[in-house]
């Protein structure tokens, strides 16, 4: 009896697992491959665009970008714009990739500015709508509004979780399923095979997957209560302010890059905001020793006038949710370990996107159903929403 009860709980819990990789698939494909494409997305725009193909690292080069540098690379965005002014400049995250720089000036034809780091010369300039920029949209909230779009992503987080629960559970003989593959015993045995161990070996991927994904939903709920994770900068209150454009010189910019590399101990910095005018604080964001942080995880802000500190964050300072947050973006598309680990999570990612693939073939093999069903058909307006919203989304970069 008790056996009996223990067959019909795993019949219902591999049904469970058929419908669900069955009547989402076409969602939860597009999800998972526009996802594994977003962690290569800016290599691909690397082969595609020159102007982000840094020169070389010097074999003598600090192990940590210097203030010295940073001023080399503002030095040599005023000499090309004179007439420009800089609001930020930033590392794209890997010394293969070009620092970046966003400008106001009326003769430049984008915002976006290519420099290169170790030589301080200016690349040319690279669009909004980029590989990465598309991937990243896409796979974030399906070019929709961030509401419905995020939740909408966010609630396949939990798709994936019970897929994954419900596949362990029905995995028979899972020690033999890890190593098998049986290519000479026909499609069904075959894709059964690869289904199976591609989902045993991916276990713990699928969880990271479905966890990030998550907490990107518990993130967002935040927002939609006027809130947010992480920490707000300082407010500047001034009177009989003419709310003028702010330009920094070069002495001016120096010292707030020297002020700051002397806030954190052995941080290096990764990105410096500047703001637009003097009601806004100067942003400057780095990064220490840990891989796994988001390289903004370390802050100092200071008054644009008179270049004192307004505050100083760091992953100790800001709180547990905020200090969990900046380890989720490393963590779902694993960029903490430069171009190897972003190379696992892709090949994995495509794996998990097989899986989508590999279970409808199967469900279809044992139902022999060649029509959509029902519940993928109420799911194809989401996908017909997104075609919709992504002609407003592309109109943004015309």
């Amino acid at each position: 009896m008790g056996q009996a009860k223990k067959r019909k709980g795993l019949k219902k819990l591999y049904n469970l697992h058929a419908w669900v990789g069955f009547q989402l698939s076409i969602i939860m494909f597009v999800i998972l491959a526009t996802g594994t494409i977003a962690t290569l997305s800016n290599e691909i725009d690397w082969l595609i665009f020159e102007e982000l193909r840094a020169s070389e690292k010097p074999l003598n080069a600090s192990p940590m970008y210097t203030p010295g540098e940073w001023v080399a690379l503002y030095s040599a965005l005023q000499d090309a714009y004179p007439n420009g002014q800089i609001l930020d400049l930033y590392s794209m995250g890997e010394d293969y990739l070009t620092y970046r720089a966003t400008l106001k000036d009326t003769a430049l034809g984008n915002e976006f500015v290519n420099i290169d780091q170790w030589t301080h010369k200016i690349t040319g300039n690279v669009g909004y709508l980029t590989v990465q920029r598309f991937f990243r949209d896409f796979h974030r909230y399906l070019f929709m509004p961030a509401l419905p779009g995020i939740i909408i992503v966010c609630a396949f987080a939990f798709v994936l979780l019970i897929s994954l629960y419900t596949g362990i559970k029905t995995t028979k003989n899972w020690r033999t399923a890890l190593w098998r593959l049986r290519l000479n015993q026909g499609s069904r045995i075959a894709v059964s095979d690869a289904h199976k161990l591609s989902g045993l070996w991916g276990m713990w991927f699928t969880l990271l997957i479905s966890v990030t994904g998550i907490w990107y939903l518990y993130e967002f709920s935040y927002q939609l209560f006027d809130a947010s994770i992480e920490p707000n900068g300082p407010i500047i209150e001034r009177t009989n302010s003419e709310n003028n454009k702010f330009n920094m010189t070069l002495e001016e910019f120096r010292e707030i890059v020297n002020i700051a590399h002397g806030v954190h101990k052995d941080w290096e910095i990764t990105a410096i905001y500047l703001p637009a005018t003097t009601e806004q604080p100067i942003e400057i964001n780095g990064v220490k020793n840990n891989p796994l942080l988001r390289d903004r995880a370390y802050r100092v802000y200071l008054d644009p006038t008179n270049n004192t500190i307004l505050e100083v964050l760091s992953p100790d300072l800001i709180g547990i949710n905020a200090n969990i947050n900046e380890y989720i973006d490393p963590l779902h598309f694993g960029s903490f370990g430069s171009i190897w680990s972003k190379a696992i999570w892709f090949l994995f990612g495509l794996m998990l996107t097989a899986m989508s693939v590999t279970g409808v073939l199967m469900t279809w093999k044992r139902t022999k159903s060649r029509a959509l069903t029902k519940p993928q058909i109420s799911t194809l307006p989401i996908l017909v929403f997104s075609g919709v919203v992504f002609i407003f989304w592309i109109q943004r970069f015309a």
